[in-house]
């Protein structure tokens, strides 16, 4: 009952056309589980299934009804918040949707625990394309699991343009010593 990706590049457009007209921010959320593939390898692939259709249902009724929630891929999602007033609203709507995901799971007379990880980006703060946007929220939520799981990090876009301009300097330097132009 999820959206797939090609929804998903629709409602992605949507939501920025939105965001640039009321120019209110939203927020594009990559969330992946952790611990989903030991419940697949205790329980069995159609245990893991009931399970991605519970966390299906968790996220829809965490979600207002013009936000989206899209199944990206294995036990990964990607989420639009729409028509944010701050930061701290996406934080705290993310923290909500962290804690629902962490409630233990019935599955057959069985218990299971997963959590998830979860990376965002605001646009129009990061003023990219909905690929982009997508890729942004990725790298942010990979940040989440390196720094240890069931948490939220944001992308930085003032950081990632700086380090974009810093590597394009290194190689214009590295450029001009190789042409012995020093």
């Amino acid at each position: 009952g999820l959206a797939n990706r090609v929804e998903l590049g629709a409602r992605l457009q949507e939501s920025l056309r939105l965001s640039r007209q009321t120019e209110q921010p939203m927020a594009v959320v990559y969330l992946d589980l952790d611990g989903f593939k030991p419940v697949n390898d205790q329980f069995g692939h159609e245990v893991g299934d009931q399970l991605l259709v519970i966390v299906a249902k968790r996220l829809q009724h965490a979600m207002r009804a013009h936000d989206c929630v899209a199944r990206f891929g294995g036990d990964e999602f990607v989420l639009i918040i729409n028509q944010l007033h701050s930061r701290a609203e996406c934080e705290a709507s993310l923290q909500r949707l962290l804690a629902s995901i962490s409630r233990p799971y019935s599955l057959n007379g069985e218990v299971a625990h997963v959590s998830a990880s979860i990376g965002y980006t605001l646009y129009p703060e990061d003023d990219s394309d909905s690929d982009t946007l997508i890729r942004h929220a990725d790298q942010a939520m990979y940040q989440a699991k390196q720094a240890g799981r069931h948490r939220i990090e944001a992308f930085d876009a003032t950081q990632d343009r700086s380090q974009r301009e810093n590597h394009v300097k290194s190689m214009r330097i590295q450029e001009g010593l190789g042409k012995e132009e020093f």
